[in-house]
């Protein structure tokens, strides 16, 4: 989720200043946005575990369920995420602000639930055709990722556009995405290797490493400020 380099930079009619002073990606220290994230990425799995496991734990996926291993990580993901924008939103200081938040907190949200939904249709495909083999699991995090990533950028861009659709002077220029960008998406990869079932993921344990990734996204969404040329 976190690709900053990849989001929609706003320009100005009028202004020759450069594209990066525009975007909005100033970032800002938010106490309240940092407990907003931690607790929205806990309580679902807390939650999770003892209506599964019967005890409050990390071990929140299932072995031979791909759609309860999906519901978690979109559940777990946009509860942090939207987590942190409450938090954020507490200290938000102006209108601005606001926007700047609920716009970074939608695109993370867009980055975790497009790849992971391919990663499993995928998926899905495979154990319907009953293929054994391991190319599945290798096909799905790429195809989640390669695919999941330009589908991300370009609701970005719906979203941008929808925000900025009262404001006559705001223009949404499309970046295109760079190599990169995919590499950074660590918190992406690992949700596709638990989905996967790719063997590395368990032996890094990334299952339970994950909500703490999403509440440290949840977090950067909710301490997003808008740049000075969006609050001037």
């Amino acid at each position: 989720m976190r690709i900053h380099s990849i989001n929609n930079a706003i320009t100005y009619k009028g202004n020759t200043d450069s594209a990066q002073a525009n975007t909005g990606k100033k970032e800002n220290f938010s106490k309240t946005a940092a407990a907003g994230a931690l607790i929205g990425a806990i309580a679902p799995v807390l939650a999770i575990s003892k209506a599964t496991k019967g005890k409050f734990s990390f071990d929140i996926f299932e072995n031979n369920s791909l759609k309860k291993d999906l519901a978690t990580i979109l559940t777990v993901s946009t509860s942090a995420i939207l987590g942190g924008l409450l938090g954020g939103l507490v200290e938000a200081k102006t209108p601005e602000d606001k926007k700047a938040k609920v716009k970074e907190s939608l695109f993370d949200i867009t980055t975790v639930a497009i790849p992971t939904l391919i990663a499993t249709g995928v998926l899905g495909v495979a154990k319907k055709m009953n293929i054994k083999s391991i190319a599945p699991k290798i096909i799905a995090p790429i195809a989640g990722i390669g695919l999941g990533m330009p589908l991300a950028q370009k609701a970005s861009g719906v979203i941008d556009k929808f925000l900025h659709k009262d404001d006559p002077n705001a223009k949404v220029k499309e970046r295109k995405l760079k190599p990169q960008d995919y590499i950074v998406h660590i918190d992406d990869l690992l949700a596709l290797m638990i989905i996967s079932k790719v063997p590395f993921a368990s032996k890094i344990h990334a299952d339970k490493i994950l909500p703490l990734i999403y509440a440290w996204c949840g977090f950067e969404s909710g301490s997003k400020v808008a740049s000075k040329k969006e609050n001037s």
